[in-house]
């Protein structure tokens, strides 16, 4: 109760204008105090066991057991505050707080005084001193920076807007001081994150439309939002950025409703209490049916893209065939061109330029094919991003990269056969034209007849047809009958 007490002091003459306030991490500096106010801080500050120096209007220390003298007036208070746990800050008065949300700090836990209860935004937690809540992390979101335009010197627009997202603030934490400054502070960050732009001039907030909508700038000092309507502009802000990747098309879709919803706008939280439900509702329909024609056309592109994968996977497959008939004909071109010349003894030019024309067949065949492959995997890595980004990499690459990939390796391990083919084919014929061949060519002056085994003169010796000695040949002779017999001896010598 002392702590609340010192704080509702502190504030109270911060309000009042009696006294300035500067509050830093470790230390709270009160300035501009008259000596009644000081002795009353004073006195405040004793029960709680906290370090406080006084100094005087010449900034000398002020260590008399007295009361303050009104002649030395106007005092500062120095209030050393107990050190905070790691990743707190700790302030003491909502003036402090205040400037605290303005300037900024990445503590995930703040413990404010004078605030009860506890608020949890997307990335800290705010409670009293002797609060336990623990900080709940909210998924990253899109930068409202990069969806409002602003030429200002002083950015009005959050780079983050997790700080300013909470649940629904109930009636009795609303009402709270404390958490009325919080929500001046979120009440300007959330509307900056309204508009098309933001006027560099005046700060007036910018809608496109059509039509074109101008909302006066809104000041916390003056403005204020009721509760439903600040309930309602954190519940708007949670969708617009809920989803990076969809937070442009429903900022475009929210600010055109709220364009459309009026022309002439007396205040800003006049116009949003009328008009931001209302405008909201509009912008879910119409999200939803961007949604339907987005899927009419994501079907329509994953259609096209279907047709384009099956009519690459077929060309690979035509070019392999190709390439396979390819190869048979000239395998079968190669194995005539050897047996021609074994066989014929064709001509080693006729049977090498032959050959070489057909390697080169088989060469520009494979070459026209890799280089088919390889446009069409830079095609696809060129496209991807611009026109199926929005498929996920696991699904691109069962829908794609798997198919083609498959067509690539049939079409790859065909070339690799068919050129090793005929690369040994090529071999061969070399070696066909380079070998002697046991085939002797015919005179051009003599006819080629075939050759006639050469016989020896015939004489009594020899045998014409064995060509060996002949044998001798003993006569029988046979007795003249007997009628004959006298006059053959006589007349004739006897016959062999």
């Amino acid at each position: 109760m002392s702590l609340i007490a010192l704080a509702e002091a502190i504030d109270r003459l911060v309000e009042t204008k009696q006294a300035f306030v500067a509050e830093s991490e470790n230390a709270v500096t009160v300035s501009a105090l008259s000596a009644a106010h000081a002795s009353e801080l004073k006195a405040l500050c004793e029960p709680l066991g906290w370090t406080v120096e006084l100094f005087d209007s010449v900034g000398e220390p002020w260590v008399s057991a007295e009361a303050p003298d009104p002649g030395f007036a106007p005092y500062r208070l120095v209030i050393q505050k107990p050190a905070s746990p790691t990743n707190t800050l700790r302030l003491l008065s909502n003036h402090a707080f205040a400037q605290w949300l303005e300037i900024g700090h990445g503590a995930l836990r703040w413990h404010i005084a004078r605030f009860a209860g506890s608020l949890v935004t997307g990335v800290r937690v705010i409670q009293s001193w002797e609060g336990a809540q623990e900080p709940a992390t909210l998924g990253s979101t899109k930068s409202p920076r990069a969806l409002v335009k602003e030429f200002g010197n002083v950015r009005r627009v959050p780079e983050d807007v997790r700080y300013w997202l909470a649940p629904a603030l109930e009636t009795e934490l609303f009402i709270q001081p404390a958490a009325q400054v919080w929500v001046g502070a979120a009440s300007v960050a959330l509307i900056s994150c309204l508009p098309d732009e933001i006027d560099a001039d005046n700060g007036a907030l910018k809608l496109r439309g059509p039509p074109r909508l101008t909302l006066p700038r809104f000041d916390v000092a003056t403005d204020v939002l009721d509760h439903a309507t600040f309930n309602t502009l954190m519940e708007v802000s949670y969708w617009v950025f809920e989803h990076e990747r969809e937070a442009e098309m429903r900022h475009i879709l929210l600010a055109a409703e709220l364009a459309r919803s009026g022309a002439v706008a007396e205040s800003t939280p006049v116009f949003l209490r009328q008009h931001l439900a209302h405008a909201w509702e509009s912008a879910q329909i119409a999200y939803q049916m961007a949604l339907a024609e987005t899927g009419r056309d994501t079907l329509k592109v994953l259609s096209d893209l279907r047709k384009a994968v099956t009519e690459e996977t077929a060309r690979l497959s035509d070019i392999s065939r190709q390439l396979t008939g390819s190869v048979a004909a000239s395998v079968a071109t190669g194995i005539g061109l050897i047996a021609a010349r074994v066989a014929a003894n064709a001509p080693a030019e006729l049977i090498a330029i032959v050959m070489f024309v057909v390697a080169l067949y088989i060469t520009m065949v494979i070459s026209s094919g890799v280089q088919f492959m390889r446009l069409q995997r830079q095609l696809r890595t060129d496209w991807q991003h611009r026109l199926y980004r929005f498929l996920p990499e696991v699904e691109y690459t069962r829908m794609v990269v798997t198919p083609t990939g498959k067509a690539e390796r049939s079409f790859v391990w065909t070339a690799w056969l068919g050129g090793v083919a005929v690369a040994v084919l090529t071999l061969a014929c070399g070696w066909a034209v380079l070998a002697p061949t046991s085939v002797t060519p015919a005179s051009k002056d003599s006819p080629a007849y075939p050759a006639i085994p050469f016989a020896p003169p015939h004489s009594p010796a020899t045998d014409t047809v064995s060509a060996t000695p002949a044998r001798p040949v003993t006569a029988t002779v046979m007795p003249a009958p007997a009628m004959y017999s006298s006059k053959a001896s006589s007349t004739s010598p006897p016959r062999e």
